[in-house]
């Protein structure tokens, strides 16, 4: 696989997650991320909204982190 290819295919399935999935997944019923982390933190408050934010963060860094390596090994 070309870099061109694996940052194309990167890309797309990033978007469709994000979109695609989650709306036909709130048509399903099932219940969205956001519902998830309400029913897991409770309200939103100063303390779970920082713990929610470093969640995300740590999950950001390290599909980046896996990207890059993986980047860096194609020819």
């Amino acid at each position: 696989m070309t870099r061109k290819k694996y940052v194309f295919y990167f890309i797309v399935s990033f978007l469709f997650g994000s979109y695609i999935l989650s709306t036909l997944l709130d048509l399903l019923g099932v219940s969205s991320f956001a519902d998830v982390l309400e029913f897991i933190f409770g309200e939103p408050n100063m303390l779970s909204m920082l713990i929610v934010g470093l969640l995300i963060i740590a999950i950001l860094f390290f599909t980046g982190r896996n990207f890059y390596k993986e980047y860096k090994k194609l020819p």
